[in-house]
């Protein structure tokens, strides 16, 4: 409910989502009482069961059949694939297809190999800020080339510094972060986002679908291996979640924690996913 005032929506749907018949009405009921108190209308409440749905406020069997209807592939929905094409994206089959896109990938042994020759090479991982945020501009372009191990190595080793780390969520997710409390160190490196075609203020390119950035991180994560990936994957949930896809954020910080359990930003964004709460919005 707070989540949900802080909205302020002209009305709402509620759907209770059963197994078994009735199962979900004493939450709909809960809702319905609740929300009736605070004089929020609702539009329709649905109760969806075993791939069917039906609506409690309809009584016309024609519309609304006791048995319910089906409920629709959302390749069947145009509304649902016109945003999606809109945004530059196409639909999952499942949330394991959506999960894979931030695993690990095939150049994820390619990126460890690379720094393994750095490694030996005597190659120390004390490289400039400004060095290492370079890679940033070309990473986020989503008209941008193919993003190179070396790019990505810049930027993973970029993310260890919890500073450049900050300004670049700043950046991209504004309202989390007051640019104006970065270290003075970290604004002059976001002069290169802007010089790259950036839209101050918006977290996004000039050109380019909105999906653009988000794509880009996830390539980003899954060159990473391990070890080096929660950083990265916590910077694509800030963005996902800023954007309002909770799923991508959730997928995001489900591999982060499970490669640093302990890693602070995505123990933060958890909770802000669980409590529905939008920085910024």
């Amino acid at each position: 409910m707070p989540s949900l005032l802080r909205e302020k929506p002209d009305a709402v749907i509620i759907i209770g989502f059963e197994d078994n018949k009735g199962d979900s009405l004493p939450a709909l009921e809960a809702l319905t009482t609740a929300l009736h108190s605070l004089s929020m209308p609702i539009h329709d409440r649905l109760v969806v069961r075993n791939g069917r749905w039906r609506s409690l406020e309809c009584e016309n069997l024609n519309c609304c059949p006791a048995e319910g209807s089906p409920v629709p592939e959302p390749a069947d929905v145009p509304g649902v694939i016109s945003e999606f094409v809109g945004q530059g994206v196409s639909p999952h089959p499942d949330r394991e297809s959506l999960a894979r896109q931030v695993e690990a990938g095939p150049q994820a042994a390619a990126f460890a190999s690379f720094m393994r020759s750095r490694q030996e090479a005597g190659e120390g991982p004390a490289v400039p800020r400004a060095e290492l945020f370079a890679a940033w501009p070309r990473i986020l372009d989503p008209d941008g080339p193919v993003i190179t191990v070396e790019d990505a190595a810049l930027a993973a080793m970029s993310l260890l510094d919890i500073e450049v780390r900050a300004a670049l969520v700043a950046w991209l997710c504004p309202g989390t972060l007051p640019l104006d409390e970065l270290g003075k160190e970290c604004l002059p490196l976001l002069s290169a986002l802007e010089r790259g075609g950036w839209v101050v203020g918006t977290g996004q390119a000039s050109t380019g679908p909105k999906s653009g950035v988000p794509h880009r991180l996830i390539v980003l994560c899954a060159m990473l291996p391990d070890h080096l990936a929660a950083p990265a994957l916590s910077v694509l949930a800030s963005v996902t979640w800023w954007l309002g896809d909770g799923a991508l954020a959730r997928v995001a910080l489900a591999r982060a924690l499970r490669c640093d359990p302990a890693y602070r930003l995505a123990l933060l964004l958890e909770q802000m996913v669980d409590l529905a709460i939008r920085p910024g919005r």
